[in-house]
């Protein structure tokens, strides 16, 4: 049987159980492909202790038609996303709902933007709410006519993204259970409007102690950080974790983190940060880490450690992408020698954050992975080359993919870590 026939075979298995989860995906991706992303921060939305909302309108000054709306109550973070089916006449709004009515009314605090778009059918926005703004002319009444006397619960599109900064969160809420983490990895774009994503806290902010961050892998969740964040020294750390749609672009989800961070960083004023990232989220954690630290010359991250990360890219991935009848846009970056691979360590960290990577290598047998592995990702990819060069520290672990995140050893070296450098 020729190599490329073994690899079909092989992956036969995968494609027929998971052809609803592929069904899924085409979707999601047609979504993706035909749409258009408004990203936005409502810079003082913290400073009002009344609920505000953010609003997208498909409105056409000239004709004064109303094609479209959506709008999403913004959380403690201040952000907010929209995905539209237009890049044309498209206004984002945001008030302060004084009077807890739902509606906007003369005199609450507003801002808005009308909406140009880039080539990649991206823009993001920025305001300040100020009761002394008021809407554009024939705005407010296309608002109004859109709603024609009906809830807006009733003719929003429900596609509004909720981006959370600091809400306080439980582990065991459903939305972050495996079943969301699965759902992130074959509808990305679906996952993060029905159940948003962000940056959550265990508990309020202490500034008195030390946040450290916990990114997730592909298909993960913040429940697999369950035992990690168990152990944590709670009187000197705070748990913070990173829930995000694994099956998106790798890049976006770094940007995301980053743009995040840095807005929890303005509001908050801590001195220093911790990160620690498992598999596929160690990828996006360094690009976060390349943006936050050497970008934007941010001084607080200088610890950053990694378990289990392919830092050269996964076998399957690459088979996922020449196989696969739709690809999961996370897949492209995780191929080997894929643009985002190949640049990730064009910019060093060593001299700037100390990074510690964490190995496993208890394999398994498997016929799409080097004989060393640890039961999902193979040694050499997790050692390569430039990301031991660019560590401060190297460790393997007698450990499996995903044990290793509940490994004595392991948390014990990276309390001491952790300990050291706070």
């Amino acid at each position: 049987m020729n190599t490329s026939r073994l690899l079909l075979v092989s992956l036969l298995p995968l494609f027929l159980s998971g052809c609803g989860n592929f069904r899924k995906l085409s979707s999601d991706l047609k979504l993706l492909d035909e749409s258009y992303r408004i990203g936005g921060v409502i810079e003082n939305s913290h400073d009002f202790k009344v609920p505000v909302w953010a609003s997208v309108i498909e409105w056409d000054p000239k004709s004064g038609e109303v094609f479209s709306g959506d709008r999403v109550q913004l959380s403690e973070g201040a952000a907010f996303g929209f995905v539209v089916k237009s890049p044309r006449n498209q206004h984002v709004t945001a008030y302060a709902d004084s009077n807890r009515n739902g509606r906007y009314d003369p005199r609450e605090p507003f801002w808005s933007t009308d909406v140009k778009f880039e080539e990649d059918r991206k823009v993001k926005v920025t305001g300040r709410l100020d009761a002394s703004n008021t809407p554009a002319a024939g705005l407010r009444e296309a608002i109004d006519r859109m709603l024609a006397g009906r809830k807006v619960e009733e003719v929003i599109s429900r596609r509004g993204v909720k981006f959370s900064l600091g809400e306080i969160a439980d582990l065991d809420d459903p939305r972050f259970a495996a079943t969301r983490g699965e759902d992130g990895l074959w509808t990305p774009a679906t996952m993060a409007i029905t159940h948003g994503f962000g940056i959550y806290f265990l508990e309020p902010y202490d500034p008195s102690r030390t946040p450290v961050l916990f990114v997730h892998g592909a298909a993960g969740s913040p429940q697999d950080w369950r035992h990690a964040m168990g152990q944590l020294d709670r009187r000197r750390y705070q748990p913070w974790f990173y829930f995000y749609p694994s099956g998106g672009r790798l890049e976006e989800a770094a940007r995301a983190l980053n743009d995040g961070v840095e807005l929890l960083h303005r509001r908050y004023g801590f001195d220093r940060l911790h990160v620690v990232a498992h598999s596929m989220g160690g990828l996006v954690a360094r690009r976060f880490v390349q943006i936050n630290v050497i970008d934007h010359r941010q001084t607080y991250i200088n610890t950053f450690i990694t378990v289990s990360t392919p830092w050269a890219g996964h076998e399957r991935a690459a088979s996922g992408v020449k196989w696969a009848p739709s690809v999961v846009p996370s897949w492209r970056d995780m191929e080997e020698g894929s643009p985002f691979l190949t640049h990730l360590y064009d910019k060093r960290l060593k001299g700037k954050v100390n990074h510690h990577l964490f190995y496993g290598h208890l394999s398994s047998r498997s016929v799409l992975m080097p004989s060393e592995n640890d039961g999902t990702v193979s040694v050499a990819s997790e050692l390569r080359p430039e990301a031991k060069s660019d560590a401060v520290s190297v460790q393997g672990y007698k450990e499996d993919h995903m044990s290793i995140l509940s490994s004595r050893p392991a948390l014990l070296r990276a309390k001491r870590i952790l300990d050291a450098s706070d």
